[in-house]
């Protein structure tokens, strides 16, 4: 009888019910996009670090792991030191710079031959690489984003650059151009934010990490996995971002609280004299404590289903619209959303349960 009368009391005011619903799917998918997009960011980040292919990355002391970056404080002829150490066999001098003209990424400013052949070069899918200082080549993933075909013409560095390709994604940044042409733009000849290393074998790379370490005091050399695993912790443990998204958390647990809070309250005031009536039937408090519970639950379970939905709904929409956002909805998250709406939704239903069962029958019963 008690799941007969919550499912009622739930259809009784389809209209409110579906605000309701859709105020805590609001908070979930908030929290699962937001958080989404942040560890998607990063880890695919990572995931185009790894696929350069090198074996050791090595840059100048005081070099941010979060950009891959630096003051371009590195001499580029370092590279030529390097090409004489045992067990190194290509070195790739690279320019890192922040783009921030038409959205926020990393150009990398290459030497073609060198980078080829450290990472096996590029799988062009359209048109070929570059041959004149402002020309450009772009991935797949940029392209599509940016709706830019090999030819077109797009602004990177105050400057026009023409698209001669486009090639796989994966290579470490979705924007490559020629290496002098980025020292010219920036002021900084002669210098470079990084090198990539391949060794001989994978068998070389600690004893070629200690021979660089005794070469070059002060430096930061790693191998390319734990660079990686650098980038990643570095970006997830970012005070800003951590700041960032318990804000985002908090506002959506407030939301959803205060969504289910004044639907329950509402539906108590609304049926008063329905409370009156059971409580003369001879309803306990407990019971009527729990009716009132367990519809805040239900519709706390239908707008954690509902959330999660749009979640994924919202993913694809971003892919089709942002084909360069990343959003990676994880098991962990969802459960994590479905605690949080759980925890304001029983939280946002508690006091109006206990106001109703507390009524007083004939009080109750001549409410109008």
């Amino acid at each position: 009888m008690r799941q007969s009368l919550v499912v009622a009391n739930v259809l009784a005011r389809p209209m409110r019910t579906l605000a309701t619903v859709l105020a805590i799917a609001m908070e979930v998918v908030l929290i699962l996009l937001v958080v989404g997009l942040t560890r998607g960011m990063v880890n695919e980040n990572a995931k185009r670090l790894e696929g350069v292919g090198a074996d050791i990355v090595l840059q100048p002391p005081g070099s941010s792991f979060l950009l891959a970056s630096s003051t371009a404080a590195m001499p580029e002829k370092v590279a030529e030191l390097l090409a004489g150490i045992e067990g190194v066999s290509s070195v790739s001098p690279v320019m890192v710079q922040l783009n921030v003209q038409g959205g926020v990424g990393l150009i990398y400013g290459i030497d073609l031959d060198s980078f080829t052949r450290v990472t096996r070069g590029f799988t062009f899918l359209q048109g070929r690489a570059f041959q004149a200082p402002y020309e450009m080549i772009v991935d797949d993933i940029h392209a599509n984003s940016k709706k830019l075909q090999v030819g077109q013409v797009a602004e990177f560095l105050n400057h026009s650059f023409r698209v001669t390709g486009i090639f796989e994604h994966g290579k470490g940044s979705r924007v490559f151009l020629p290496l002098r042409t980025v020292q010219e733009l920036t002021g900084t000849p002669g210098k470079v934010s990084l090198m990539f290393i391949k060794c001989d074998s994978p068998e070389e790379i600690p004893p070629v990490v200690a021979r660089l370490k005794e070469k070059l005091k002060g430096y930061t050399i790693l191998p390319m996995n734990d660079f990686v695993s650098q980038v990643s912790s570095a970006s997830n443990n970012l005070v800003a971002l951590r700041y960032f998204l318990n804000t985002v958390i908090f506002i959506a647990t407030v939301v959803g609280f205060f969504a289910i809070f004044l639907a329950m309250y509402t539906a108590i005031t609304e049926r008063t004299r329905e409370i009156g009536i059971l409580k003369a039937l001879g309803a306990s408090k407990q019971f009527v404590l729990a009716v009132f519970v367990k519809e805040s639950l239900l519709l706390c379970a239908a707008g954690l289903i509902g959330g999660v939905a749009l979640s994924f709904a919202g993913k694809w929409l971003l892919g089709r619209v942002l084909p360069s956002l990343q959003v990676e909805l994880s098991t962990d998250w969802m459960v994590k959303a479905g605690l949080i709406a759980l925890l304001s939704s029983s939280l946002g239903g508690l006091y109006p349960a206990l106001r109703a069962a507390r009524q007083d029958p004939v009080d109750a019963l001549a409410y109008e």
